[in-house]
This record gives structure tokens, C-alpha cells and sequence, in this order.
């Protein structure tokens, strides 16, 4: 009898499902259909349906594929497909544990955990005495923070209620096991503080780590702080030194149009000095004083009163007249009268009223006293280096000296030398500026002069 070869089919149910089973040919028969057997090896295993828990599947193998393989194909690792026992048939059974999908919630925190809303006036220290805690407790909860004095009214802190500690949020490649041992907290200490397993916590989760102090985040944000007032001073140091050199380019700009005004007056005084005006003007002053010599010179003929005889230390002086009591004379020996009292000759004289009579001499040409007194004032005054006499209510001023020789309180008699002619004070040339005040008054000189 011829012998028969039977192409067997294996058919395995799972769930209530059946799947068609991989067929192997007897080695006899394969040897003789070899391309049907090349049409059966592609497909070596069978996927059953899920069980109703749909943690895992089953998988029908011919044996001869790699567990590897297997899990490749349904996206976990080769630890997730395990062989099942073998049954009858000449296939294997291969369990796949299936990732349960992913259920979204919201982030875990640990409960003892409660937030704080910063009010205008807070800080750090004063929120960390007002819940009963050290300002490094408030930090290991907070290690969001950059500063350690910019706390804002509005943002949010944490405050610890239970155990103190450090609270990390754990993120990607970091899991709550990585953590506890990386910070060397207690395991158990942990799982109390948090209320939960190590192994339920995942990425974005807070864990709080009891005991773990934050002293090294202290520090830097100590150092931190230091920078920024260091960085502050300087930035003050720094505002304060470019006010200081606009201060100087300010002022150097006023001195400089300061210097600029007085080099104008300058130029319009030497300008009034060379003008045809001031010629004439001073051709008519020379006039008027040899006018004036000549009239001296004829009423003291006509008086035919002998001459006083001077003494060695007096120049000699001609007849005084009379005002108020008080006898005057000439306090120079040769001058020329440039300006009279009340004259408005010059800028000056037009800006402020002159109160006296200006007689232009050399320099060091010798003033002497017009009447007698007591020196009050001898040295820098309004009209430069002068000399104020004082004898019952008048008050002799000889003013833009070169040099005193009285001092103050000195008692001088008429024909006593006061001083030098000179150019102090506000001057256009050497001369004595000589004034007379009766009862604070100022009055014309040459109503009073001999």
C-alpha cells in the first residue's frame, strides 16, 4: 500500500476567538514540495485577541522565533514576553504584557504643603517668623527663587506644615527612587512626608525630602545678594561720577562765558578809552583843573594871607575852607582831576552813582590826610585798598591805594600820610578816588576844598 503524506493544520482559540494555526510540512513531504514550504515560512506566528483585562496578549509561535523578536514587534522590551508552558501541539504560547496607556492627572504634591500669596510689605524673613520658620525651611520649599530680598506682592509661596525639608520636582530622566537616594533621605521618612510610594510618583510630581536642609542654596543666593549690592554701589559710584564731570564740563562752560563777558567789557572799555569822546573829555578835565589852579592861585593873592609853614613830615598845603567845622585840604600835591562827583563819564560811573572826585596820578605818589581824624577802616574795602577817616559826624574816604601807611584806630592830623596812589578795587587807571560823607551822606568835594 502506497504511503500517504497528511498536511496537518494546528487551531488554537483564546477569548472566544479562533485563529488559523501555522501548518509545518513532514520533513518528507517538504523535501518533495519545496516551494510550498518557502510560501508557509513568513508568517510564522498568529496574534490572538487581548484578554478582557487588555494588560496582555497571546501569541502562537512556531518555536522557533526569538522572544526578542516577539516583543520588538509589539513595542516593549524582551522582559515583557515570556514562553507559556508547552501544551500538546507543535507550536508555543507567548504571554505579551502590554504599557497600560497613560491616564492624565494632574501633578502630585506632598499635602503638607500649603501656598502663600506675598502682600505689600513682606519678606522673606518676616513671611518665614509669621508661619514659625527659619528663612532656610522657606527656601527649601521655594528653590524657584533668584534673590533673597525680591520678594513682589502677588507671587506665590510654599510653606511647609509638616515635616521641613527640601521639595523637588522630578524631571525627565529623574524618578523619585534616583532622588531620594541622590539627596540620602530617609526611605521611610519620605514615604510619610509624601503620602504616597516612590513608585507611583512620575515626572512633574513634587516629592519633599524631610531633613534635607537647603544651607547650600542659602549660600549662593547669599552670594548672590552680595554681587548685586556690590554691582549697586558701583552703579551708584559710577551715576555719582558722571554727574560730578557734568558738573565740572558745566561749570568750565559758565567759566568760560564768564571769561568771555569780561574779555567783552574789557574790549568795549579799551574801545571808550581811545574814543575821540574820552579825549575830549580829558582835554576838558585838564582845562577845568588848570581853570580851577588859577582861580586858587588869585583869591589866595587876594586874601594876601601868608602861607602856613609845612612841617618836615607834611607837604605843604594851602588854606583850607571850612565845613561843618572841620577844615580841609588838598590830600595830593600834584594830581589831575579826571572825574568829578555825580559824573557819569564812564560805564561805571553810569551804573553806579559817584559819590566822590577821582584824581589820576602816578603810582606811589603820596596821599596824605585832607583833615583830622581817626583811621576806622585801613585796607580792602568797596573801592580796593582804602583808608576811612572819621572826625564828628564827616567821613573821609581816600580809595584805589597801592599801599596803606595807617593802621586802624590811628589818630592822624591833617598832612599825615595815609598812603600810595594805586589801581585796586574797580579801576581804569591809577588814581584816588577822595569822598566826603556828612551824616552818611555823600557830598561834593569840590565845594568843600580850598
Amino acid at each position: 500500500m502506497a504511503a500517504r503524506h497528511v498536511l496537518t493544520f494546528s487551531l488554537f482559540a483564546f477569548g472566544g476567538a479562533q485563529s488559523q494555526g501555522v501548518a509545518e510540512l513532514p520533513a518528507p513531504l517538504s523535501g518533495l514540495f519545496p516551494a510550498a514550504d518557502a510560501l508557509l515560512q513568513p508568517a510564522p506566528d498568529v496574534t490572538l485577541q487581548p484578554t478582557q483585562g487588555g494588560t496582555s496578549v497571546l501569541v502562537v509561535t512556531s518555536g522557533r522565533v526569538p522572544l526578542r523578536t516577539v516583543a520588538a514587534r509589539y513595542g516593549v522590551s524582551q522582559g515583557a514576553a515570556a514562553f507559556l508552558p508547552r501544551d500538546t501541539g507543535p507550536g508555543r504560547l507567548v504571554r505579551v504584557l502590554l504599557p497600560e496607556p497613560a491616564v492624565e492627572r494632574a501633578p502630585v504634591r506632598p499635602p503638607s504643603i500649603q501656598t502663600y500669596r506675598v502682600t505689600a510689605g513682606d519678606s522673606l524673613a518676616s513671611i518665614a517668623g509669621r508661619f514659625g520658620l527659619g528663612v532656610v525651611d522657606l527656601l527649601g520649599v521655594n528653590l524657584n527663587l533668584t534673590s533673597l530680598s525680591q520678594v513682589r506682592a502677588g507671587d506665590t509661596l510654599n510653606i511647609p506644615t509638616g515635616p521641613r525639608g527640601l521639595l523637588v520636582r522630578i524631571k525627565p530622566g529623574q524618578n523619585a527612587w534616583s532622588l531620594i537616594a541622590g539627596y540620602g533621605a530617609d526611605l521611610l521618612r519620605t514615604v510619610e512626608a509624601n503620602g504616597v510610594l516612590p513608585g507611583a510618583l512620575r515626572v512633574g510630581d513634587e516629592l519633599l525630602l524631610p531633613d534635607v536642609r537647603a544651607d547650600g542654596f542659602q549660600k549662593t543666593l547669599l552670594a548672590r545678594q552680595a554681587a548685586e549690592r556690590k554691582a549697586e554701589a558701583v552703579r551708584r559710584k559710577q551715576a555719582q561720577y558722571q554727574r560730578f564731570l557734568a558738573w565740572k564740563a558745566e561749570r568750565r562752560r559758565q567759566q568760560l562765558l564768564e571769561k568771555y563777558e569780561r574779555q567783552e567789557r574789557y574790549e568795549a572799555y579799551l574801545a571808550w578809552k581811545n574814543s575821540p569822546e574820552r579825549q575830549r573829555r580829558k582835554e576838558a578835565y585838564e582845562r577845568q583843573v588848570q581853570y580851577e589852579v588859577a582861580l586858587a592861585q588869585a583869591r589866595q593873592k587876594a586874601e594876601q594871607q601868608p602861607t602856613a609853614q609845612a612841617s618836615p613830615t607834611q607837604p605843604n598845603v594851602r588854606t583850607a575852607s571850612s565845613a561843618g567845622g572841620h577844615t580841609l585840604a588838598w590830600p595830593m600835591k600834584s594830581y589831575r582831576l579826571t572825574s568829578r562827583y555825580a559824573e557819569r563819564d564812564i560805564p561805571f560811573h553810569e551804573q553806579v552813582f559817584h559819590g566822590g572826585i577821582d584824581l589820576a596820578a602816578p603810582v606811589g605818589t603820596p596821599i596824605y590826610s585832607a583833615s583830622d581824624g581817626t583811621v576806622t577802616q585801613s585796607g580792602y574795602g568797596a573801592y580796593g585798598l582804602n583808608v576811612y577817616t572819621v572826625s564828628g559826624d564827616s567821613t573821609l574816604i581816600y580809595g584805589h591805594m597801592s599801599r596803606t601807611a595807617v593802621a586802624e584806630g590811628q589818630q592822624v592830623r591833617q598832612g599825615e600820610l595815609l598812603g600810595y596812589i594805586g589801581c585796586t578795587g574797580v579801576c581804569t587807571g591809577p588814581h584816588l578816588h577822595f569822598e566826603i560823607r556828612l551824616g552818611g551822606q555823600t557830598v561834593d568835594p569840590l565845594a568843600l576844598l580850598p
